[in-house]
């Protein structure tokens, strides 16, 4: 069952018995009316001062069941919102991961995100959700009127006819460029929070205008397409509002031209008119609200699109692996372009394996693949034989180490990022900090392992998150480390240590794959697989890739030497 329909399903409840006491709700709110009719008729005419009390009780009694019954209905509104996000905020956060790591991810306009569900949590458990619960007993009310006078009710019928097809003329003139607006807006948004990130950038090299203008059209596009939504809507509101007090005065003009002609009394006159205004107020409501309408609307169909696909039954859990990794030919594209063509090679457990080759030649993508991040187009990444894909993400990930080369650190401490922002074992989150060499210069930080690291690790230099981030590989009992240009941000010593990490890691006979071109590390590799435009041009213990590249270094430098000079 996809999120959507359970949240439908589990929901029922709350959206059934709301619906159920708005039927009490509309029928309550008519005590006014019927308490100014008997006013009017009753004791007015009559002059009873008993009538009056008793009828002012009635109401005081309907008023406070009223009030009762309005409580009820919005607290099962904001459970329904509630269970709402509940259902679909955990499973959408997964999907919204899973995508953002996808090659060339990026946010789209029809991508739903946990705004859509903030939102719609939020309309339902607001005042705007209340409009299409009380749209429905419309009709109750005009049948009201007709029952008064069938001359008050068709001026109320035609009235309200005009007001709602104002309304939904205003909802066509809006939706499409607040859906626009909301789009353009996240694209936005997204553009300037990687400005942010990358803020030293932009101020190095004097891009802070250029990122200025690019965002400024944005924004001026998204004001642009919002002023003419609200420039539309405010027209045919301010119409609107001027043909209910029209309504208004016609249905007393109609009144009292009927009570002249003792047709009726001044006190169905009243109650005529104060009943259309509660009939047309759930349509005022909605106009009014009408934007947060609309975006709720316009979320629950990204929700619903996000939601389509049947999901997958979660696989079934495998024993713990021991780190075999095979590749079967494998290829990945992107769009058309073909970046991985055709790897394969087989790794037993515990043996150790450098990616090496030309800038783009699809070291760092393998390593996606190898690890399950990216979704393989065609052939099979095995791990311990079974299928990358068919691994639990949880499971597989409590055995995977891997260090991208862009390291990322999440808001919070140094021990919550070297556990994986889990439950910390402090004696494991130490021995990874030393294996990485990183135990000493934690311990020089502020607070040591309880240094807050800020957003992204900006408040660590570039070496610092680099050891902080093998660290965070290598805790727990990682079966398999995937390392991308491991020593980039690395000292002399860092480097050391990372070859004793490497060394101590092949002791407990981890299987490791790394991408460096670092002679120490190479040497201490068992294979060397060298690949150049996707492909593997050439594989093998390493060394005897080693001695090949070698020999292959040494004939291009004698083929390149100066010819000796002829004497004549």
């Amino acid at each position: 069952m996809s999120g959507i329909s359970e949240f439908l399903a589990s929901c029922q409840y709350f959206f059934g018995y709301a619906f159920f006491f708005s039927m009490f709700v509309n029928a309550l709110q008519l005590t006014f009316p019927i308490y100014m009719l008997q006013v009017y008729d009753k004791v007015l005419t009559s002059y009873s001062v008993s009538t009056l009390v008793v009828i002012t009780i009635a109401a005081v009694i309907c008023l406070i069941v009223l009030a009762a019954l309005e409580w009820i209905r919005s607290r099962l509104l904001l459970r329904a919102g509630i269970e709402f996000d509940r259902i679909l905020s955990e499973p959408l956060l997964a999907m919204t991961l899973h995508q953002a790591a996808q090659p060339g991810a990026a946010t789209r306009g029809e991508q739903a995100s946990l705004r859509d569900v903030q939102g719609l949590r939020n309309f339902l458990g607001g005042r705007a959700v209340f409009a299409w619960f009380d749209l429905p007993w419309i009709p109750f009310y005009f049948a009201l009127i007709f029952f008064l006078h069938p001359y008050l009710g068709w001026t109320a019928f035609l009235g309200g006819l005009v007001v709602f097809l104002l309304g939904a003329l205003a909802e066509r003139l809006t939706k499409n460029r607040l859906n626009q607006a909301t789009s353009v807006n996240n694209r936005a948004q997204t553009f300037i929070n990687a400005a942010l990130r990358n803020a030293g950038v932009v101020r190095a090299m004097g891009m802070n205008r250029a990122v200025a203008e690019r965002w400024s059209r944005m924004n001026d596009a998204v004001l642009n397409l919002q002023t003419a939504a609200s420039s539309s809507a405010g027209l045919l509101q301010a119409i609107t509002r001027s043909l209910r007090v029209g309504l208004q005065v016609l249905i007393y003009a109609v009144g009292a031209y009927l009570a002249v002609m003792h047709e009726s009394t001044a006190g169905i006159m009243i109650v005529a008119s104060i009943i259309m205004g509660r009939a047309l107020a759930p349509v005022d409501q909605a106009m009014a609200t009408y934007k947060q309408s609309l975006e709720a609307w316009a979320s629950f169909g990204r929700l619903k699109k996000t939601f389509a696909e049947e999901p997958t039954a979660p696989p079934m859990s495998l024993p713990d692996p021991l780190g075999a990794l095979e590749a079967e030919n494998l290829h990945f594209s992107v769009g058309k372009r073909e970046i991985i063509k055709g790897v394969s090679f087989l790794l037993p457990a515990g043996d150790s394996l450098a990616l090496i080759g030309p800038s783009a030649a699809g070291k760092s993508t393998l390593c996606r693949l190898l690890l399950g991040i990216w979704p393989i187009t065609r052939g099979k990444a095995r791990l311990d034989g079974a299928d990358i894909a068919s691994w639990q993400p949880e499971q597989l990930g409590r055995f995977v180490g891997w260090l991208p080369q862009d390291v990322e650190l999440f808001s919070g401490t140094v021990a919550e990022n070297i556990a994986r922002l889990g439950e910390a074992d402090p004696e494991q989150v130490v021995a990874a900090a030393r294996m990485a060499d990183a135990h000493q210069m934690i311990l020089g930080l502020a607070k040591g392992y309880d240094t807050p690291v800020g957003e992204h690790g900006a408040a660590l230099s570039g070496g610092e998150r680099q050891r902080i981030g093998l660290a965070r590989a290598l805790y727990g009992n990682p079966r398999l480390v995937v390392l991308d240009e491991p020593n980039a941000n690395l000292d002399e010593d860092g480097k050391k240590a990372l070859v004793e990490a490497i060394a101590a890691m092949k002791k407990t006979s981890v299987t490791v794959i790394i991408v460096s071109h670092h002679h120490d590390l190479l040497t201490l590799m068992d294979n060397i697989l060298m690949m150049r435009d996707g492909r593997a041009v050439t594989g093998g213990p390493s060394q005897d890739v080693l001695r090949q590249m070698r020999e292959v270094r040494a004939a291009l430098a004698e083929k390149a030497a100066p010819m000796p000079e002829r004497r004549t």
